[in-house]
Order: structure tokens, then C-alpha cells, then sequence
């Protein structure tokens, strides 16, 4: 995750060069990974000389969009607006502080939220009761929506197993009052209400919301968990007003009926969606979901989606199982009417639910991109862009597509940013298969019932041309040997007590995001790394902005550092080499599986930059310690004009393993928002 949003970030960064992101107020860069035309809420976190009550967004277009605060710490608002994006494409936004809101048609209070699609009622249990949909006119549900437990002790297999017996049984809780209910968004943008409720010693808080704009599509319920319960299978069950003995299941790569629970198949798997549609195909309901994917169908017009699953222990060697899931959990699921069949709407609706659009903020100045800019695009919705990526061996462009309604599409087009000079098929290992249609510069091909194709394509001149980053790699008087061959006795030494990086990983150079990195050799007994102690570095005159620096810091805490860039001060604090780098609340302290539920280690996150994975670590006697991960980190340091020298702090448990200088105009643009949690 810690990579994939180094990736995200440089790209944006790139196109964002080119755009023209000349505004009055903040210019944000929002990002579309999907290959269709969207329009969904955004989230960015922007920074202003005070707080502003309120803002005024307007689009690449100069009109004003739906736009409000919802909070903030110090100067850093969190804004939400209503953004419409190009296919697998950017648009920049101007993001001013204003003293009101613009008026909304969004309404919330207590007990009701309502869009222009949906009017929602909460009773006082925090239950939601109805979902009207009035552009069609019905009603989406039978009963309430709620989350229910049932008793949780498989025959075997604890971990996996879930049994009919008690699958079947009438539910042993259900989650409902006296709930806590509050307004937390009201602006044009979005609405919301946070209903918190605490059942078996479990917390349970639900922020419901309805959005203005393409988003007001879905109901949606952010969710966030304290899970205390033992022995304990907990389910999010919706009645729906629709009934049908099938309900459709997205399988990714396509859809697969199956009916009302039997003894035989009832806990099923799904991935984003599940959808029941009345049997004439008029109407129907889905539940679209972004991390559980464990479904079932107790009655022919409810859906239930499984949350969490802490079972009772089965023989001894699944004692560890009794309490798994316990801790904190975040998820988000939705609920979407629609007309006609599933394939109407709700593989986008899914899609745009897990793959929400990303705001960056970019320095103002002018683009030969303009203010929109799209990569790719079809002329169908029916076929979905799963992958586009640099060919292994080749110059050409790689672009996996997909059919998604299990029907025969003709004569699709696919359009680049620029024009084709060439197309073929090519399959997932991108060997050949054959040729590929051209007409007027698209892509063109036919697909049957959920095919995928993939081709090879190479473009034409491009639109614009970016700068690369030009790196300049400066010597170091390198004095560790950090790297050890399998097997090797008292081969390199990382922290004292001969844990040493893989000479097998040990690649000669890094290229992280551009950034060009000269590493030491990883033959026995040379030098590879560089231990602190208070070096000036000199550094050539030139026209770099910045220096980059691989480092890592020996032992098993992070380690806080002063530089001096000639007198400027610069504190970082460099991350350790091993170790975990985050997870969620672990059961495992100090090697042990604990029973004692209080003592269970909290989750956390670290977000250094990393440059290199190495899978695993060798001990004194180059053996491997398999899943013992090491890294090495990237790390910015501003070069000011002129500057002479490079101070390392004084402390020998840093190691630098490079250092160089770059010019890059395309590194100023930051993420206005976390790319991952």
C-alpha cells in the first residue's frame, strides 16, 4: 500500500505538470482510476492561513459546484465537493475560502436524510427503517436494516467453517438502542448522521450519507467497529421490498446466480456487489460492499453480508482462533435501487464506491494539458479497463479490458489520448495471439459474455512531453559492510548483532518513482552503507532542488535525526530497517497469542517512503529469517541555491546507503488526502 501510493503520487505529480492549474485559491488535481466519465464527492485536506467556515470550489469549466467544511485541525480543512472527472483522467479544481455556504437540497436531521434520489428515516434505536427512492417511486425495504449476532462455534475448521446449523438459527442479538444519534455533515455536498450503539460489550458506530451529484446513487454506511464479542458471528441484514428465489454475485471477472439459502450452499462468496431483482426485471436492489465478501440469502427478498467472525475454539490447536477479528475494524457498504436489471447500474455504482477519486494539490501554473485531461476511453459501459501498464519487453502499451454484463458486445472502441500506430492481442503474459482492429485511431473489438482481452498497443506522438527527473548520484565515503551472502559466517553486519540485508536482493542500482539511486556492491567484504557520525557531504553547484537520501536506521525503533544543509536545520526521523512497517490490532505480543483482550497491541501505521523491499533478513551465519522483511527509505531534503554542504547528524545506529541530487518539475504536487488506511 505504502508503494502503490508512491505510484499514484508520482504519476499525478507528472500529468499534473502539464495541466494548467492557474487558480484564485488552491489548485487541486482530483484523479479518476476509472475508464468511465464520473461524478462522486471528493475529500481533500487543504491548508489555509485560518480556518474558513466555508468554501467555493469551481471546476475546470468556471462553474461553482457543491461544496462545504466538515471539519478541520489548525489551518487544514477537510473539504468535501462534487467533482466530475474524465475517463481514467484529472481536472483541476479551485478550492477558495468563503464566508457562507452556497444553499443546499440536501436535508439531515435526527431522524431523516434526503438527496434527490432517496428520503431515508432512522428510528430511535438507530435503525434504518426506510429508503424511499423517488425518482422511481418505491420502496426499497421490507423491514429495517440491522446488524444482528447469531452464536459462532463451527463443528471444525473454526478459522473458515461457518455451520448451517447456526447460519440458520433466529439471530442471538440484535443491534439497537438506546443509540447516540448526531449530525456530523450537513452541507451541499454530503449529509450525514453518526449513530453509535454499544451491544455484548461491542461498539458499534455508523456514519449513514447521502450525497448530491452522481453519488446520490447509493445510501452509504461508513462503518467503524470496537469488536469485543466472543464466540460471536455478526451479519449486516437487509429485507428488501424486492423478491426473487436467485440473486445475482459479482465474481469480479463476472456475475453467478445462486439461490435462497440451502443447507447445502448457503455462506457464498462476492466481491463488491450482491443484487436481488424482481422477477420481471423492473427493478432491483443491490448492497455494494469494499471489503467483506462473505455473503448469504436467508428468504427469497433479504440479504445478509457477514462482518465479522470470532468463533468458539475448537480443539486445541485452534485456541488462537477464539479470538480473531477482535479489535477495530473500518468498512463501508451501500445500498443502490435501480431500473431494470443489475447490469443497469451497479457494477459502476461498486466500482465507484471502491475506487472513490483522489485529490492532490498542485503549484499554480500553466499546462499544455489544459484543465482536463483523460488517458483512455470507451464508447460502452458494458466493457470495463481493468489494467494499463508499460509493455515488459516492448515499447507499447499494455490494456487488459473486460466484458461485464455477460452479454455479446460489438464493435467496441477504445481511445487514447493520442492516436494508434499500432494494435495487437497479446495474453496475460503478453505473449502474442494475434492482430488487432485500427479504425480512425481507435481501438476497435468485439467481445463475448464476460472476455477478457488484452492488447498491445503504441501510440502516437504524445500531447505533450514531460520533463524527466535528472538525477545526479553523489559519491559517499561508504564504511559498513550491511550485506551477507547465504550462508557466509561473519559476513556484513547491519546492527551489531549480524542481522545483514540478502547479497541475493542486493540489486547494483534503485529507481524509485525516477529517482535514480547507486548502490555499493554486495561482494563479500566490500562497503555498502554509511554510518552517521557528523560527515559533511560537499555538494555541487547546479540547478537540483532537492536531495534524496536511502536510508534506514539499525535496531528495532526509528531513530530522530538532525541534518544541517550548510546552517539550515533539517529533523527527520528515519525509519528502522526490519520490522513491521503497520498492521491492525494484533493478538501476538511479544510473540504470544494473548487470551487478555486488554492487552491486545493497537493498530498503527508507518508512512516513510520506501525505496527497496528485501523479503527477508539473514542472521550471523547468512541464514535466512524467512518474513523478516527489510527496507530501505527515500527521504527529501529542499536544496536551497548555492547551498555548499551536507552535515550527517551524529549518530552511528543511521545508515545512508546514497545520496542524490535531482531536478524534477514534476515532484511539488502532494496528496490532499490519505491514499491508504
Amino acid at each position: 500500500m505504502n508503494q502503490f501510493a508512491g505510484v499514484v503520487t508520482s504519476a499525478t505529480e507528472s500529468i499534473a505538470s502539464a495541466l494548467n492549474t492557474q487558480t484564485k485559491g488552491a489548485a487541486i488535481v482530483v484523479y479518476n482510476p476509472l475508464a468511465i466519465a464520473r461524478e462522486d464527492v471528493v475529500e481533500a485536506h487543504i491548508g489555509f492561513a485560518s480556518l474558513p467556515k466555508a468554501v467555493r470550489v469551481t471546476g475546470p469549466d468556471g462553474k461553482d459546484v457543491p461544496a462545504q467544511v466538515s471539519g478541520g485541525i489548525g489551518g487544514e480543512a477537510r473539504v468535501l465537493f462534487v467533482a466530475k472527472v474524465p475517463p481514467a483522467g484529472y481536472a483541476v479544481y479551485d478550492v477558495q475560502p468563503a464566508t457562507t455556504s452556497a444553499p443546499s437540497t440536501l436535508k439531515v436531521s435526527a431522524s431523516s436524510l434526503e438527496n434527490a434520489r432517496y428520503a431515508v428515516k432512522i428510528d430511535p434505536n438507530g435503525d434504518i427503517t426506510s429508503i424511499n427512492d423517488k425518482l422511481i417511486g418505491k420502496e426499497l425495504l421490507s423491514a429495517p436494516i440491522r446488524m444482528m449476532t447469531t452464536y459462532d462455534n463451527p463443528s471444525q475448521y473454526p478459522a473458515w467453517n461457518i455451520d448451517w446449523d447456526q447460519a440458520s438459527a433466529p439471530p442471538r442479538t440484535i443491534v439497537g438502542g438506546p443509540a447516540q444519534i448526531r449530525v456530523v455533515e450537513n452541507g451541499p455536498a454530503r449529509v450525514a448522521l453518526e449513530i453509535e450503539r454499544e451491544v455484548e460489550g461491542s461498539t458499534f458506530i455508523q456514519r449513514v450519507r447521502l450525497a448530491s451529484g452522481g453519488s446520490e446513487a447509493r445510501v452509504e454506511f461508513d462503518t467503524t467497529l470496537q469488536w469485543k464479542s466472543l464466540g460471536t458471528l455478526l451479519k449486516a441484514t437487509f429485507p428488501l421490498t424486492v423478491a426473487n428465489p436467485l440473486a445475482t454475485y459479482d465474481l469480479g471477472w463476472g456475475a453467478v446466480e445462486r439461490t435462497t439459502n440451502t443447507p447445502k450452499l448457503y455462506e457464498v462468496p462476492a466481491q463488491q456487489w450482491a443484487d436481488i431483482t424482481d422477477p420481471d426485471g423492473t427493478y432491483g436492489v443491490a448492497v455494494l460492499n469494499d471489503c467483506k465478501y462473505g455473503w448469504d440469502k436467508p428468504a427469497d427478498q433479504t440479504l445478509r453480508l457477514t462482518l465479522l467472525h470470532t468463533p468458539v475454539t475448537g480443539p486445541e490447536s485452534y485456541t488462537d482462533q477464539a479470538t480473531q477479528d477482535i479489535g477495530r475494524h473500518r468498512l463501508l457498504y451501500a445500498v443502490c435501487g435501480h431500473k431494470g436489471d443489475w447490469r443497469s447500474a451497479v457494477p459502476w455504482e461498486a466500482a465507484r464506491m471502491n475506487q472513490p477519486l483522489l485529490a492532490f494539490q498542485a503549484p499554480m501554473h500553466e499546462g499544455p494539458l489544459g484543465k482536463t485531461f483523460s488517458l483512455v476511453s470507451l464508447d460502452t459501459p458494458q466493457v470495463a479497463v481493468r489494467a494499463i501498464k508499460k509493455a515488459e519487453l516492448t515499447d507499447e502499451v499494455i490494456i487488459r479490458l473486460v466484458e461485464t454484463a455477460g452479454r455479446p458486445a460489438q464493435d467496441v472502441h477504445v481511445s487514447f489520448c493520442g492516436g494508434l500506430l499500432g494494435a495487437r492481442e497479446v495474453n496475460g503474459s503478453e505473449q502474442p495471439v494475434g492482430p488487432a482492429a485500427i479504425e480512425d485511431g481507435d481501438l476497435v473489438a468485439d467481445f463475448t459474455p464476460y472476455q477478457p482481452r488484452t492488447f498491445a498497443v503504441k501510440l502516437t506522438a504524445p500531447p505533450a512531453r514531460l520533463e524527466a527527473p535528472v538525477s545526479r548520484p553523489l559519491p559517499l565515503a561508504l564504511d559498513l559492510d550491511v550485506v551477507s551472502a547465504d550462508n557466509e559466517q561473519k559476513g556484513g553486519d547491519f546492527d551489531g548483532s549480524g542481522h545483514a540485508i540478502p547479497a541475493e536482493l542486493w540489486p547494483p542500482a534503485i529507481v524509485s518513482e525516477g529517482i535514480q539511486f547507486a548502490l555499493g556492491s554486495r561482494a563479500a567484504g566490500t562497503k555498502n552503507a554509511l554510518a552517521c557520525t557528523g560527515q559533511q557531504i560537499a555538494l555541487p553547484q547546479g540547478t537540483h532542488q532537492h536531495l534524496y537520501l536511502l536510508a534506514a536506521a539499525a535496531g528495532p525503533d526509528d531513530v530522530k535525526a538532525a541534518f544541517l544543509v550548510d546552517d539550515r536545520p533539517v529533523d527527520l526521523t528515519i525509519q528502522s530497517w526490519t520490522g513491521l512497517v503497520g498492521q491492525w490490532d494484533s493478538r501476538v505480543v511479544g510473540g504470544q497469542v494473548v487470551e487478555d483482550l486488554s492487552r491486545i497491541a493497537p493498530a498503527f501505521l508507518k508512512r516513510d517512503p520506501i525505496a527497496w523491499v528485501g523479503t527477508h533478513r539473514h542472521d550471523k551465519d547468512g541464514k535466512n529469517e524467512p518474513y523478516v522483511f527489510c527496507y530501505l527509505f527515500k527521504y527529501r531534503i529542499e536544496v536551497p541555491k548555492n547551498a555548499a554542504t551536507l552535515t550527517l547528524p551524529k549518530n552511528d545506529r543511521l545508515r545512508i546507503f546514497a545520496a542524490t541530487l535531482v531536478t524534477n518539475p514534476n515532484d511539488d504536487t502532494r496528496p490532499a488526502q490519505w491514499l491508504y488506511d
